[in-house]
């Protein structure tokens, strides 16, 4: 699981209403101001998902670049606000992203991962207070530093 690593970057993300993601932001704020340095959690973030701009936009950045078809097809396609002052809908989904530097035992392996299967088990309990707010199911990603 953890490839050898001294540090992982663990990524947990959900979607909650928008109207609850100031109240959900700052109960993951708090709880990351609890982290101890015994921890293992060398740095902790939060993050809320913002749209891409159109590709019209993308488009007038770079004008002499074009974008590959994938790269084109995968751009969702945004329609202008109809009134500049709209506001997001309070019952729209917002993305939430947590970020978490997690440092690794010296040794790779079954130490490691016990370490990172912990954490998982931590960051859970952490979020049961926000269950309510949820929409569907939390996402876990585990990511590796690449090292030449």
């Amino acid at each position: 699981m953890t490839y050898r690593t001294r540090e992982m970057l663990v990524c947990v993300y959900y979607r909650v209403a928008a109207g609850d993601s100031q109240r959900v932001i700052s109960g993951v704020r708090e709880f990351q101001r609890t982290l101890l340095p015994g921890s293992g959690v060398n740095s902790a973030e939060v993050l809320l998902r913002c749209d891409l701009p159109s590709l019209v936009s993308i488009a007038s950045l770079a004008p002499s670049a074009s974008l590959p078809d994938a790269v084109i097809a995968s751009i969702p396609a945004h329609d202008p606000p109809l009134d500049a002052d709209a506001r997001v809908e309070p019952g729209a989904d917002a993305t939430v992203m947590e970020t978490y530097r997690l440092a690794l035992p010296a040794t790779a392996g079954p130490d490691a991962d016990s370490a990172v299967c912990a954490f998982l088990a931590t960051l859970e309990a952490a979020a049961q207070p926000l269950a309510g707010a949820l929409r569907g199911a939390r996402h876990f990603e585990l990511f590796a530093p690449c090292v030449l």
